[in-house]
């Protein structure tokens, strides 16, 4: 057997058998008799609970509740079928499972209020109804927050929001949901240890003063008794026989009723006792409801002591509010003097005395105890999960709601520091809210701020974003390599085309080359009309600027070719790459500011653009930047020129292709048109003009045709001696 299979088995049959264990084991035990010490409680099983002959359970409510206790072997039938029928889903499964030990709880806990009605029926219990009880309750509290972890770490939006937060949270700190638990349960908690307090203290004392009441009115009783059959034997063991058979049918019954009185027949009169009356011993137990056996030593008789402090408190009236407590022997007293009318006053001859055991008195306190704390910790319990339940509804939304804004946030840090290719999409934010209330409302805003950015950002340059992110308005100097584009033609192609047609025209080609230029870790600086301005920084931005330069031209290629067989206008791009130091800052006014890039670099890189008119070119670059290229790319040296508004002159070089790439006839035409060149500035025309002709014959090499115009001219009007072989350009 696979352990898949294995698995999927264990599932379904350990619930089963717990749950028939719980049904057929032992669940509570009947209350304790406190006056039989003989009497052995019985012990109730699950399955008999219901139609348990015990008077408690049949005048309870809890005897119909009860029958629910019946269910159990129904559910663990239905996971043996679950064994048979594998489409039952296991979230049915788990909910049985804890509807099972809900009712097994239950039954337990009813019974618990129902027999319980001292401490010593806790200790009476059997080991083994403490152990069941106790890993139901553990296992219903393990599966009840199982599932609420299970449910929340199952939501791939909860998991990804939290993985994103717990990387965002570098210091411990108390969560809104942590808040709120705390807050929440601990006011639950300080209103149900007040309301417990409350009611079982007020309770204590009423059951207290109620009792006192009968104690002390039987107390009072008794005497009264004994007085008005003046000590006769038969009157007075008739009413300590009707006391035995009344106290049967109490609520709250007493242990015994004593008279105890003197044996000699002194006279001390009541009204005449003070500090310094000498007292008759009151030794003689005369009469009790309880048996002579069963009464304690010290208790058959009363002594000097005991009897000042009894009549104390008879003039003083504390009898009236509080009995006479034995902690020791659990129990309390409550005493009355007896007395007997003479012409001289009430002739003291001995007291009456009522015995509760305070286990007796304390049942209905007790009882009640335990259903306020039972109810009390089911319902902190249940608090305690609504809570959870509670909190994950409010706090959620929160989570996913912060993780939406950090992921947008941080993929817009992430692109303005460069680290990520930047691009409009990720200034997007995703709205994952699916709550009906103020979070959602709150998403929907800043859903739409971002919205707001997303379409502001394409008209502005990444540099600015990037500059304006870091807070600084000041120039500094920077090593950068600048690229410049010019659609040739696009005068003409706009001629009697619409305004419409002519944008669209020229942001379909402007986006293609903007998206290379993106890729090969470029910024786009600015547009002007259909030129363009970028500029590519680090080690490598010679080599990426001339790699996106060759990608440009692959991509114009390919729209010219489709340009033919649509029959449209055919464009093509010209471009001028230099790199070096520059100043880059800030222009503008106060209320407009971009950053750009000024100095000599940039100029001369616009120039070089322009120059590949005067060539036939595509590409042109600077001996700056054909020395970084080393052999990563075919270069031709193209010329030594002075460009307009410079006095220096420039050596600048073609790329022809990426070296990788390359095929052989683009070294022959650089090996040509190279040789060519070196024959040209040594005035050598003839040999020049065939190395020109060769390769624009074999290859319609337009700067060879250019050169070979210029020959031409020079044969003509052969230049001055001091001539060095500058072309001075006098057009941009």
């Amino acid at each position: 057997m696979s352990l898949k299979k294995f698995s999927f088995y264990l599932i379904r049959l350990i619930p089963a058998a717990v749950i028939l264990l719980l049904f057929f084991s032992p669940i509570t035990m009947e209350s304790i008799e406190l006056y039989d010490e003989t009497y052995l409680p019985t012990t109730l099983f699950s399955f008999n609970l219901p139609f348990s002959v015990s008077p408690l359970i049949q005048t309870s409510v809890f005897k119909i509740l009860d029958c629910a206790i019946y269910l159990l072997p129904l559910i663990a039938a239905f996971f043996i079928y679950t064994c048979f029928n594998k489409k039952i889903p296991y979230k049915v499964i788990y909910i049985l499972t804890i509807a099972a030990l809900s009712i097994y709880l239950f039954c337990s806990i009813s019974s618990l209020i129902i027999f319980a009605n001292t401490i010593r029926w806790f200790k009476n219990l059997e080991p083994v109804i403490y152990v069941l009880f106790f890993f139901a309750v553990i296992s219903h509290i393990t599966l009840t927050f199982f599932g609420m972890y299970f449910n929340r770490t199952t939501n791939p939006e909860y998991k990804d929001a939290k993985e994103i937060i717990k990387n965002i949270n570098k210091k411990h700190r108390f969560s809104i949901k942590t808040k709120l638990i705390l807050i929440v349960i601990g006011t639950i908690l300080a209103i149900l240890i007040t309301f417990t307090l409350l009611i079982l203290s007020g309770y204590k004392t009423q059951i207290t003063e109620a009792v006192s009441d009968i104690g002390r009115a039987q107390s009072e009783q008794t005497a009264a008794v004994y007085e008005t059959a003046e000590g006769e034997n038969k009157k007075i063991s008739s009413f300590f026989s009707s006391q035995k058979v009344s106290n049967g049918y109490a609520s709250s019954p007493f242990d015994r009723i004593d008279i105890i009185i003197s044996s000699i027949n002194a006279q001390v009169f009541m009204e005449d006792i003070t500090e310094t009356t000498e007292l008759p011993p009151f030794d003689t137990f005369a009469y009790s409801t309880g048996r002579r056996k069963s009464v304690p030593e010290d208790e058959l008789t009363i002594t000097d002591a005991q009897a000042r402090e009894y009549i104390k408190r008879f003039n003083t009236g504390l009898y009236l509010r509080e009995p006479i407590y034995n902690k020791a022997r659990g129990t309390c007293k409550y005493i009355y003097p007896i007395t007997l009318q003479r012409q001289a006053g009430r002739k003291l001859v001995g007291f009456s005395i009522v015995t509760y055991k305070e286990e007796t008195l304390m049942v209905p306190y007790f009882k009640i105890k335990i259903l306020v704390f039972s109810c009390s910790l089911i319902f902190l319990y249940i608090s305690i999960v609504l809570i959870l339940f509670l909190a994950d509804f409010i706090t959620n939304p929160l989570i996913f709601l912060r993780a939406n804004v950090h992921r947008t946030s941080d993929a817009i840090s992430q692109t303005i520091s460069g680290h990520s290719k930047f691009s409009t999409e990720s200034f997007s934010f995703e709205d994952t809210i699916k709550t009906n209330d103020e979070i959602k409302e709150l998403s929907l805003e800043i859903d739409n701020t971002f919205s707001l950015i997303k379409g502001i950002v394409p008209y502005i340059s990444f540099s600015t974003l990037k500059n304006a992110d870091k807070g600084s308005s000041s120039s500094r100097s920077r090593d950068l390599c600048f690229l410049f584009t010019d659609i040739r033609g696009f005068t003409s192609l706009c001629e009697n085309r619409s305004p419409k047609d002519i944008v669209e025209i020229l942001n379909h080609y402007l986006d293609i080359e903007t998206e290379i230029i993106l890729n090969n870790n470029g910024d786009v600086d600015k547009f002007v009309g259909d030129e363009m301005m970028a500029f590519f920084s680090g080690p490598k931005k010679e080599y990426n600027a001339c790699k996106a330069a060759m990608e440009i031209r692959a991509a114009m290629r390919k729209e010219q070719k489709q340009a033919l067989k649509e029959g449209t206008d055919v464009i093509s791009i010209g471009i001028g790459i230099n790199s070096g130091k520059v100043v880059f800052g800030s222009v503008g006014s106060k209320s407009r500011m971009d950053f750009t890039s000024i100095g000599d670099t940039v100029n001369l890189a616009a120039r070089l653009e322009g120059a590949n008119k005067a060539y036939g070119s595509k590409s042109i670059i600077t001996e700056t930047v054909y020395k970084k290229l080393k052999d990563s790319f075919i270069c031709r040296e193209l010329d030594f020129i002075t460009v307009k508004g410079k006095k220096e002159p420039v050596r600048i070089y073609e790329i022809l292709q990426i070296s990788s790439e390359a095929q052989e006839k683009l070294y022959e035409i650089k090996e040509l048109f190279e040789k060519g060149l070196h024959l040209y500035r040594k005035q050598n025309w003839d040999k020049a003009q065939t190395y020109f002709t060769e390769c624009a014959e074999k290859y319609n090499d337009m700067p060879s045709i250019i050169f070979l115009d210029r020959i031409k001219h020079f044969k003509k009007n052969p230049p001055d001696k001091k001539w060095d072989g500058v072309f001075v350009m006098s057009v941009k």
